[in-house]
């Protein structure tokens, strides 16, 4: 069975910030970095949750910066998503 996940990324940085990852029940979790994964919840409560605690991550590592820097500093967030097709074997099954 597919599955995707959704990385969210800040600027061109290609190591995801926070990850979404599905659950077989149709629903989602973050695999937050510090706590690991969190209860299930729908995709658009799931990317809510993650941009939230990213921008709030990124205005404290920026308390140097001033207001307006901080500010336009949380509008360079964006989501990428990746499909897998993983079996349990992890043998490719056959088209």
């Amino acid at each position: 069975m597919p599955t995707i996940s959704y990385r969210l990324h800040y600027g061109q940085s290609q190591t995801p910030v926070l990850e979404i990852i599905s659950d077989p029940t149709g629903l989602y979790r973050i695999a937050w970095p510090d706590i690991g994964l969190s209860d299930l919840a729908n995709l658009t409560r799931c990317k809510q949750a993650a941009l939230e605690w990213a921008q709030h991550q990124r205005m404290a590592k920026g308390s140097n910066l001033s207001v307006a820097q901080r500010l336009k500093s949380l509008k360079n967030f964006s989501w990428s998503a990746s499909y897998s097709d993983l079996n349990r074997s992890g043998v490719p099954r056959a088209a």
